[in-house]
């Protein structure tokens, strides 16, 4: 055992709610890649991880049964406070967010944590719910999906949530809206990763809402190695089969090796031919020899920046010596 991770397992744990809001077909594999993200760098000592869900939102059976097994709902977190919170978003289905299902409960959640938390962690549509209900601001859509792994540029070196980081931070994206940088930089937000090079909007921002510290993540850092390609075979297929209603999707960027992308762009141009059978083209997506190609670059970075965040969970601990000082 290295000297970091015996300083480590000596520290108290944190507890962190971990709100999961995802669709059926992620839900499960949205609440690995966090804890994955969470225990990734062992100096960040242990995590009490707790599963929360809206309980209200429909469910598969199949779902339901891990959710009545693992989870529990809303009542019982505004009860017991944790010293820190994640909260996901989810796949969006309306044009604008107050008219989504979720919305109240979601609305809810967001004013219960400002005033009851430390320090919350907001994925991708999430953190637009929270831009939208604090400040006003609406997401903007885009004219196509951002999909890929894109190089953002950490803003302020001096920012806790910064240590330890490159220049070039390289982070996931998923999303088919944007909220302005700008936007968030007039109203107070500080921008922690920004949008780099390849111009694919901030990454990660962070405000103070009332009594709580607020991290937005536009990007998906806790991704696993191949979330980007579930993502992209679930549209692909939406696409095979939405009768012409569904553009095809174009291979996320920066995320595959050479090979990777010309074995999608040949598959795309399979789709592409006049009277290809959807059936057919499905059952032979590849999948396997695709996955074979993808580089995973952020992993690490990822790792330093859950870090960070979990640190400034810790020094709020009253028992903590940091919080002390």
């Amino acid at each position: 055992m290295t000297a970091p991770e015996a300083l480590a397992t000596d520290l108290p744990p944190v507890t962190v709610a971990l709100v999961n809001n995802m669709p059926d077909a992620a839900f499960v594999d949205t609440e690995q890649q966090f804890r994955r993200a969470m225990a990734a760098d062992p100096s960040s000592g242990p995590v009490d991880l707790q599963l929360y869900t809206i309980a209200e939102l429909p469910r598969s059976e199949a779902i339901a049964e891990v959710i009545r097994s693992q989870y529990c709902d809303l009542d019982q977190l505004w009860a017991h406070p944790p010293d820190a919170l994640i909260v996901t978003g989810t796949e969006p289905a309306q044009a604008q967010l107050p008219y989504e299902p979720y919305w109240p409960f979601l609305a809810r959640l967001l004013e219960w944590a400002a005033s009851s938390v430390p320090t919350t962690l907001l994925s991708c549509l999430a953190s637009h719910a929270s831009i939208l209900l604090f400040d006003g601001i609406e997401r903007v859509p885009r004219s196509t999906k951002c999909s890929g792994v894109f190089a953002g540029t950490v803003e302020d070196r001096t920012d806790p949530l910064a240590a330890g980081l490159p220049e070039l931070v390289p982070v996931p994206h998923s999303r088919i809206n944007d909220v302005p940088e700008a936007a968030l930089i007039d109203v107070g937000y500080r921008i922690v990763i920004g949008s780099g090079p390849a111009g694919a909007g901030w990454a990660v921002a962070t405000r103070k809402h009332r009594e709580g510290l607020f991290l937005l993540c536009q990007g998906h850092p806790e991704y696993s190695t191949l979330s980007l390609l579930r993502e992209y075979r679930r549209d692909v297929r939406r696409s095979l089969f939405g009768r012409g209603a569904v553009p095809y999707p174009p291979a996320p960027e920066g995320y595959l090796a050479p090979e990777g992308t010309a074995i999608l762009e040949e598959f795309a141009e399979r789709a592409a031919a006049p009277g290809a059978d959807p059936r057919e083209l499905w059952a032979s997506f590849p999948f396997d020899e695709t996955a074979a190609t993808v580089e995973n670059s952020w992993a690490a970075p990822s790792a330093t920046l859950y870090a960070n965040w979990l640190g400034l969970a810790r020094a709020a601990l009253p028992a903590h010596p940091a919080a002390q000082a």
